[in-house]
């Protein structure tokens, strides 16, 4: 099934989803007292969904019970081809290590992406609907320049670009600085780099941080948990 007698029955079911019984907490509560046999035969569609993740599951065992030794040899092979007996790990259950400097880049002809962006400049992209709805307490703090030690200039610097090199599964990693100290937290990728799977451009490559200021700041100040920060060993303005 392709086309649009493939995508008719998702979006019925995705609208089913959305607005049906199940948006009713006491009908997911209802669930817990069904039997497997009874689900299946009031909700076939999630039921399917169900037994298609374990069968899934089967065979991503199998597969992996008889790559080991294939992987190996790919290595191997990898090796001879490079030259090398030290690989750059993928970040796939591996520890992986980069390292770059805080850098903007330009994309394409007069355009400049600047490495910081700030508060002052989130509120300017506010439209008051998701996702671009910034929350009033944070408009007000703004025009109060209510940014406690977190402030820098006239705002609070809320994400930073760098050189370091992300893959898959590094979102939420910790962003260090020459002495160690954290000063932000990975999160994504530019849509530039979207490539860096397989190769990595220093032109344009660059990873997505939020700065720890601004983690702070939301937490003491925005959010008004000073006593979560205090437990931590803050490095910076008093």
């Amino acid at each position: 099934m392709t086309g649009k007698a493939r995508r008719a029955p998702e979006a019925a079911f995705a609208n089913e989803i959305a607005n049906g019984e199940f948006t009713k907490p006491d009908k997911i509560v209802d669930l817990y007292d069904d039997s497997w046999a009874k689900f299946q035969k009031d909700h076939p569609f999630i039921a399917g969904l169900v037994d298609e993740r374990a069968a899934l599951a089967a065979r991503g065992a199998k597969f992996n019970a008889s790559i080991d030794r294939l992987r190996q040899n790919y290595m191997a092979a990898m090796f001879e081809m490079r030259g090398t007996k030290s690989p750059y790990p993928d970040a796939n259950f591996t520890m992986r290590f980069s390292y770059g400097n805080v850098k903007g880049y330009q994309p394409r002809e007069a355009e400049i992406r600047t490495p910081f962006t700030t508060i002052k400049g989130m509120i300017e992209k506010n439209t008051g609907v998701n996702p671009f709805d910034v929350p009033q307490k944070m408009i007000d703090m703004q025009n109060a320049k209510d940014f406690g030690r977190y402030g820098q200039g006239d705002s609070v610097v809320v994400n930073f670009l760098s050189t370091t090199d992300i893959i898959g599964g590094n979102s939420g990693s910790p962003i260090l600085n020459g002495d160690g100290h954290q000063v932000g937290i990975c999160f994504d990728g530019n849509y530039e780099g979207l490539g860096n799977d397989f190769y990595y451009d220093p032109d344009v490559n660059r990873t997505i941080s939020v700065d720890i200021r601004f983690v702070l700041f939301v937490t003491e100040k925005f959010g008004g948990a000073k006593w979560v920060v205090d437990e931590m060993k803050v490095v910076g303005r008093k």
